[in-house]
């Protein structure tokens, strides 16, 4: 039992991790959301 989850967590969290940085790429480059975060930097720019 203890070595069947084992097997299971280490094939599923390169799928895992890789999944997720591939969200966070999608999420962080794309065209509607990119203008959104950097708002903040050219108004912290602005403030200088």
């Amino acid at each position: 039992m203890e070595y069947t989850l084992l097997v299971i967590y280490k094939s599923l969290r390169l799928p895992v991790l890789i999944a997720a940085i591939i969200y966070i790429v999608i999420y962080v480059y794309n065209s509607k959301r990119k203008e959104q975060l950097e708002r903040p930097k050219y108004r912290m720019l602005e403030e200088d």
